[in-house]
């Protein structure tokens, strides 16, 4: 009996595909989005509790539902497509059970090949990969994450780069078809979240209101709770040169990427580099810049858009802070669609980074004074 070419081509090529992922995640599917919904609304819940009962008071409540529902909203990943990448290499397949090959005995047969790894970067949060949109795609195949890129990873016992190519963009055509039904359950769920918001601010303000009411019946004079006394403000040295506030459309030389716990360090960089004359941006000095602004955007914007270079001061608490996070992926961003090295990373130990490959070079801080850092990113800037 003669046998087709193609059946055996199509077992053989999901044989091996299903074996070159061993690290493979099935992606959507892990908990429900509802989970997340109620995630949320206890947090957000917990958030209104804890304001200040001033603000809660007196302040506007359809401003403070907007506040609180936007510092709780849920954003769907989204695929970084225009920077896929791909590496092919050869080889050793496993082709065990494939009668092409006369593959039937126990022992392990391998034969000649090519393995292909595309990796599609993104933006957002990992987890919610795991997360099943209310309308499900049951047939998507396992996908690794790997430093805040998926990897589809494909095994051929042959040398057909282009049938690797096919079999990706279908997968790649379901991972953003999982995203799309994702992201609208997201925009339903954040449409829902100023109502709900503005729900819980009257009725805490209503629970406020009654208390002051039964204390005032009481009679009782009303014991003030002391004002604290304020820190006393911190003095800029010597060294640093006044400079003007920048403007909304200013553009920096520098913006420092950093953990609190690294701040002595750091200042004394920032310091060395507004003395040299550098548009730097660090926090302390755009104290009454950055007073009143949507945070979560204008650093956005800083570190995508508005820089030469970044700066990044790599530690365990800068890969674990929030806000560090918020900074670092928005500079990876950018650093994607650039034409030359935009983030310089400099290292206060060996952790880790998502999206950063082991071969970018780096400034070793245990081995660098702030004074030599300042003198580096001076020389960068020069040739700049």
């Amino acid at each position: 009996m003669e046998l087709s070419a193609d059946p055996g081509r199509k077992i053989a090529s999901k044989h091996m595909a299903r074996r070159a992922r061993p690290n493979g995640q099935q992606l959507f599917s892990r908990y429900p989005f509802y989970a997340v919904q109620e995630h949320q609304r206890k947090q957000l819940a917990e958030a209104i509790d804890q304001e200040d009962s001033e603000v809660i008071r007196t302040g506007d409540v359809d401003a403070l539902a907007k506040e609180f529902a936007e510092r709780f909203a849920v954003e769907a990943p989204r695929l970084i497509e225009g920077a896929i990448s791909l590496d092919v290499e050869e080889a050793r397949v496993d082709v065990t059970g494939d009668f092409r090959f006369g593959a039937f005995g126990d022992e392990p047969v391998h034969v000649a090949g090519i393995r292909a790894e595309y990796y599609v970067p993104y933006e957002g949060d990992e987890q919610l990969f795991q997360c099943s949109a209310s309308t499900i795609n049951h047939s998507m195949r396992p996908i690794e994450l790997r430093n805040h890129e998926l990897v589809f990873t494909y095994e051929r016992p042959d040398q057909d780069v282009a049938a690797t190519k096919a079999e990706f963009e279908q997968e790649l055509a379901q991972a953003r078809q999982s995203l799309g039904w994702l992201a609208n359950d997201c925009k339903t769920f954040n449409a829902s979240l100023p109502a709900y918001a503005r729900d819980l601010i009257a009725q805490r303000r209503k629970r406020l209101e009654e208390m002051t009411t039964q204390i005032q019946g009481l009679g009782v004079t009303i014991r003030k709770t002391a004002t604290p006394t304020p820190a006393p403000a911190r003095t800029v040295p010597p060294a640093r040169r006044p400079r003007k506030e920048p403007s909304e459309a200013e553009q920096y030389d520098i913006p420092l990427s950093f953990a609190g716990e690294n701040r002595a360090y750091v200042e004394e960089v920032a310091t060395g580099l507004q003395a040299a004359g550098v548009k730097v941006f660090y926090d302390t000095f755009e104290a009454a810049n950055l007073w009143g602004k949507n945070l979560v955007d204008h650093l956005a914007e800083i570190y995508a858009n508005r820089a030469r270079y970044v700066v990044m001061f790599i530690s365990k608490a800068y890969v674990e802070k929030a806000w560090t996070t918020h900074e670092r992926e928005h500079a990876q961003g950018r650093a994607l669609v650039a034409k030359e090295e935009y983030i310089l990373p400099a290292r206060f130990d060996d952790t880790p980074v998502p999206g950063m490959t082991s071969t970018v070079a780096f400034q070793d801080l245990r081995y660098t004074t702030p004074q030599q850092l300042v003198e580096l990113i001076l020389s960068k800037l020069r040739r700049h």
